[in-house]
């Protein structure tokens, strides 16, 4: 299998120029004070990825706490996206009168407050959003959208207020998920960044087939979530067994970390943000963050206790990496964890020419003995 996903991610990053910024590709965020939290948290690039409706919150600034019950920017009807403003509250006035006097009063007159009213200046943003229910797979795939201004669905996920039956509105995106794929591709904020990220594939039963068709389908297709910090509940929050399964195929398949829902209350998991990338970029733009997610070039932690890498790079013979502080390196391959754990800051190790097909593929994690855990993306050895 030879795809376009870059076979070496961190080729062409310089460490000591480029950009780490914080961020995730899955991150359910519906009011100001849970922006907030997450800011606080070190929140550098928002992607939130709202649904009910499936609708980038972007730019924050614009969205008001019934944007949504107003208007939207996109809907599937008949089979067919609309990538287009539809004006839902002059759809249900027109049948308003057949709604209850409660539901009548749910249809707002205004657009309200704004539902982000302090954006912080030097916040970058970039739309997204999570997309589900396609008409040819199972009902649990969901995928989000970094960089993509593509809506879905609709807030009517009850159907009482009428925006499906009597609006013509659907529901997610009914409709064959290649096909979705592709105008959410079409909906790209800029044609050469972002893409599609499959969401906790462990949670949703992927079998590996249905996994590697998807990734087969198109280079935009970016990876899976590695790590979703909201599926330990009933299932595990790690799906790296899934990915170095995929990794082996020669398949390159970027690995996601996120938080999906927030916890900041919840009783089993815990009250703070697990699950981040840290994007390399080249300026501190969203652009250039959505270029990085293209190429690959961030690696995922889990706490954000401060460990940071300061490199990774394979140049075909040998594999380095660099942390600001004493880590327990792994190096993982098809064959699984290589020879010991390596103590230290930095490593350099030679790969052998006749090593490459065993191996297959190489990524690094960092462990520091507190929590945290970095993991980079893969070199695929028989693709340099």
């Amino acid at each position: 299998m030879n795809d376009k996903r870059n076979p070496n991610p961190y080729k062409d990053v310089d460490w000591s120029k480029a950009y780490q910024i914080r961020s995730t590709t899955h991150m359910h965020c519906t009011n100001g004070k849970i922006m907030k939290r997450y800011v606080d948290m070190g929140l550098e690039l928002a992607m939130f990825s709202n649904y009910y409706p499936s609708a980038p919150y972007y730019p924050m600034n614009s969205i008001c706490e019934n944007t949504f019950k107003r208007k939207q920017n996109g809907y599937i009807r008949d089979g067919v996206w609309h990538h287009e403003s539809v004006d839902l509250a002059g759809l249900i006035d027109s049948w308003k009168s057949d709604l209850s006097p409660d539901e009548q009063a749910q249809i707002p007159a205004d657009d309200g407050a704004p539902l982000f009213p302090e954006v912080p200046a030097d916040l970058l943003e970039a739309p997204n959003a999570e997309h589900h229910w396609f008409s040819d797979a199972s009902v649990y795939l969901h995928i989000t959208a970094p960089g993509s201004l593509a809506t879905s669905g609709s807030f009517d996920i009850q159907g009482k207020f009428g925006v499906q039956e009597k609006g013509g509105i659907q529901l997610g995106a009914p409709i064959p998920w290649r096909k979705g794929f592709e105008e959410i591709f079409n909906q790209l904020m800029i044609p050469d960044g972002g893409g599609i990220v499959i969401a906790h594939p462990t949670w949703s039963h992927h079998p590996l087939s249905f996994l590697e068709e998807m990734l087969d389908s198109d280079p935009r297709v970016l990876g899976i979530e590695v790590y979703n910090h909201n599926s330990q509940v009933d299932f595990s929050d790690f799906s790296d067994s899934l990915w170095d399964a995929i990794l082996s195929t020669n398949r390159q398949c970027y690995g996601f970390f996120v938080q999906d829902h927030p916890s900041f209350n919840h009783p089993v998991l815990a009250n703070r943000w697990r699950g981040k990338i840290m994007l390399l970029a080249e300026d501190r733009t969203a652009e250039s963050c959505l270029r990085a997610l293209r190429q690959g070039r961030f690696y995922g932690m889990i706490t954000d206790n401060g460990l940071r890498f300061e490199e990774i790079s394979y140049d075909g013979h040998y594999l380095r990496a660099r942390c600001n502080k004493k880590v327990c390196f792994q190096i993982i391959s098809k064959q699984g964890v290589i020879g010991d754990v390596i103590t230290g800051t930095e490593f350099c190790l030679e790969i052998p020419e006749e090593d490459k097909e065993k191996h297959v593929f190489l990524r690094v994690t960092a462990l520091d003995g507190c929590e945290e855990k970095l993991f980079s993306n893969a070199f695929m050895l028989l693709q340099n």
